[in-house]
């Protein structure tokens, strides 16, 4: 395959959002009309499709077409899976930078002002994970309220981020819960009410000491 073809294909599609001709969700351009316009062989369009699809720009639909997508925070998750994997990175490292970043989520969140909306679905999410009686329902809970912190922020660069970390995360959450002593299950759930606590009275401090101490109980139960 020529790489000038791929590249010039890839290049002529990020032309096309970049001028806003198609955004999320549109259809791109068929191969043939690919080829037609660029000149170029409909293998090379192709292998360009699939690159994309596998980067999470695009969506391939069988008998439908080419959609533009905005899976990007799948690929970072895979990427980070990789990283893991290639030993390029650690849970230790991933684990600090979700402390600090969820510290960061904080303070963002009360700098920026948190919406009437946000507040109330901080609240909703606290009260099912107070209510949560069972290991599945508490997960899913957790699950829930870091997510909704996230989305708070409304900043798509940080929730897209967040979202992959979290998603490599949540496996060592889980587990965590799972292992988790039955007497130290009342303090985690009381560090996730002083978070939504501080985020919602403005004090940041607050949400430091129970985001630090979260962290803390966490590492003692499933170590790095």
């Amino acid at each position: 395959m020529d790489k000038s073809e791929y590249q010039k294909t890839i290049d002529y599609i990020f032309a096309l959002i970049e001028s806003g001709m198609i955004k999320n969700g549109d259809q791109l351009p068929t191969e043939r009309s690919f080829s037609e316009r660029l000149g170029i062989s409909r293998n090379s369009i192709r292998e360009a499709l699939r690159t994309l699809e596998n980067l999470g720009l695009v969506e391939c639909r069988q008998g439908s077409g080419t959609y533009l997508t905005d899976h990007v925070s799948e690929t970072f998750t895979k990427t980070i899976n990789i990283m893991l994997m290639l030993k390029h990175t650690t849970k230790a490292e991933i684990c600090t930078f979700r402390r600090h970043m969820e510290k960061a989520i904080c303070s963002y969140i009360i700098s920026s002002g948190c919406s009437k909306e946000h507040q109330d679905t901080i609240s909703s999410s606290l009260a099912k994970l107070l209510d949560a009686d069972d290991i599945h329902s508490l997960v899913q809970a957790d699950t829930e309220f870091h997510y909704t912190l996230i989305n708070a922020t409304e900043n798509s660069f940080m929730t897209t981020i967040m979202e992959s970390v979290s998603d490599v995360y949540r496996k060592w959450i889980d587990e965590m819960q799972t292992l988790c002593p039955e007497e130290l299950r009342p303090e985690l759930i009381d560090c996730h009410k002083k978070i939504a606590e501080g985020i919602l009275s403005g004090d940041y401090n607050a949400c430091v000491k129970a985001i630090d101490r979260h962290y803390d109980i966490v590492d003692s139960i499933s170590p790095l």
